[in-house]
């Protein structure tokens, strides 16, 4: 018998209530890394210097007109409306540019790889690093092609009315999971084992991620105000872990009980020379 929303939700606080440190550490990496990489991709494609002009422009438009508190919505609305927007192709710094800002855009991929690798061996009570997140780098083109193909097909699917975007996108969820759980697998056989142990769970795991709904929306208020994801340290590990364990109950696993054998048997990215060997070994073949 499956596990509930409920069921799963609670097995991923059980290893937050463990790992809650080490998680969240992991996860304000990771949002770090990201937004460096956004920020760089951006500033290099121009992006940045665009947006600092219509800042600069919005600004002087508003300090030009007297805002009061009986403005409506509609009429704040009009003031931004009636910015002159800066040309786009003044801040086009050329097609090699935007080149290197998409392959710059493109390393958040295997980060967010990473972390899925990262939420999967401690959903196992297997202890990672804060440095796992790197993981995805051990296979950087395959992780890129994977999210590239994928993304392609809920695109086109969407597009061509064939298959609704919103279920190919829950077919193909767990393709990142059945990557780093063997990263000697092919793209193509990824998404065809995620179809596979995705089938009559698509609906499943959509009552799984709506279950979040409200803590999306408090994060959400919280960046709002705060002008930070703050909240998403710790929202970012509870979601991850519970689909870690989703992705655990379709293979027909139990998620391993904490213990210490966990901490003896765990599969450190960063561990002793004897990991470091094993995944050399690897490598090699």
């Amino acid at each position: 018998m499956y596990q509930t929303s409920r069921e799963l939700k609670q097995r991923a606080k059980a290893v937050m209530h463990r790992r809650l440190f080490a998680l969240m550490m992991t996860a304000a990496l990771l949002l770090v890394a990201s937004y460096l990489i956004s920020y760089l991709s951006n500033e290099l494609s121009g992006v940045n210097a665009w947006n600092r002009e219509f800042s600069r422009r919005l600004d002087a438009e508003l300090s030009r007109i007297q805002i009061t508190d009986s403005m409506t919505y509609e009429e704040m609305m009009g003031v931004i409306a009636s910015v002159q927007m800066p040309p786009i192709e003044q801040y086009y710094k050329g097609n090699f540019a935007l080149l290197l800002s998409a392959l710059v855009y493109m390393m958040s991929i295997p980060l967010s790889t990473g972390y899925s690798w990262h939420a999967l061996m401690e959903s196992r009570g297997l202890i990672t690093r804060i440095t796992s997140i790197t993981y995805g780098f051990r296979f950087t083109f395959k992780t890129i092609r994977l999210a590239i193909a994928r993304d392609l097909m809920v695109l086109l699917g969407t597009i061509l009315f064939v298959v609704p975007g919103i279920i190919l996108t829950f077919r193909y969820s767990m393709a990142v999971n059945v990557l780093v759980d063997d990263p000697s697998k092919g793209v193509i056989q990824c998404l065809k084992e995620s179809a596979k142990l995705m089938k009559g769970s698509k609906w499943r795991l959509f009552k799984v991620e709506l279950s979040f709904i409200g803590w999306q929306i408090v994060a959400n208020l919280f960046t709002a105000f705060i002008g930070a994801p703050i909240f998403n340290i710790w929202l970012m590990p509870y979601m991850s872990l519970t689909e870690a364990c989703f992705y655990n109950e379709l293979l027909g696993r139990k998620d391993y009980n904490w213990s210490a054998e966990a901490e003896t048997d765990s599969m450190n990215y960063f561990g002793s020379d004897k990991n470091d060997d094993d995944d050399d070994d690897d490598d090699d073949e």
